[in-house]
């Protein structure tokens, strides 16, 4: 992504002075709650974009808001003015823009899998992607769909609640602004933003890629 001008462009008053005012969605309020992800219709807010990001300006950390993937179809037409700073990964994708997340040091998404390949593409700051293999699952205790019971595999205290964790093998990536990294569909990951960050997912690649049909409901 070395050309793309996003790279150099993308500081929160650029982001701010480009969208404006217009209204966005967004996970709030996730704080109190442990199955925010699990939750997140409930946690679905709106405010307009240049305020969220004064928001998360003003916090500096923390996981309370949170603009994810889950709200990118509700924010097409608001954060069309950014896609003229991005470009195409044609060898792998179809030409459109990914998925976008923002949102300040301290956001983090609880261990899960995904019933699609994703292509994450970092553009801003850095994150932390802990991965572990589809092999892995029997200790991970995956009761509710595509989540873990874990929530945070580096967190002790879920160590010693969840104890087959502490064996599984992980990797952990630190992805800079300008990095990619493909997570095959099942693989096993969480994510922590180190700094203020922005990021695009993607599951446009030429090729068939979806897990969900045959996936159980519950």
């Amino acid at each position: 992504m070395d050309s793309w001008p996003a790279l150099e462009r993308w500081t929160p008053d650029y982001l701010a002075r480009k969208v404006g005012a217009a209204e966005i969605e967004y996970q709030g309020a996730r704080t109190g709650n442990s199955d925010f992800e699990l939750d997140k219709d409930r946690h679905k807010q709106v405010m307009p974009f240049d305020s969220f990001i004064e928001q998360i300006e003003e916090a500096g950390f923390g996981n309370d808001a949170y603009i994810t993937a889950y709200n990118s179809a509700a924010n097409r037409r608001a954060l069309a003015p950014l896609e003229a700073d991005l470009r195409y990964l044609d060898e792998y994708l179809t030409p459109a823009h990914g998925m976008m997340w923002v949102g300040p040091m301290g956001t983090f998404t609880p261990l899960h899998f995904d019933l699609t390949n994703n292509l994450i593409a970092q553009i801003v700051g850095a994150k932390r992607v802990i991965l572990l293999p589809p092999s892995e699952t029997p200790r991970l205790y995956n009761h509710r769909h595509v989540f873990s019971a874990v929530h945070d595999i580096t967190d002790e205290g879920q160590l010693a609640r969840y104890p087959l964790a502490r064996g599984a093998e992980l990797v952990e990536v630190d992805l800079a602004a300008g990095d990619l990294l493909y997570v095959p569909l099942g693989w096993w990951h969480q994510v922590t933003a180190l700094d203020f960050s922005v990021t695009l997912t993607y599951t446009n690649f030429r090729w068939p890629n979806e897990g969900s049909d045959s996936f159980p409901e519950d």
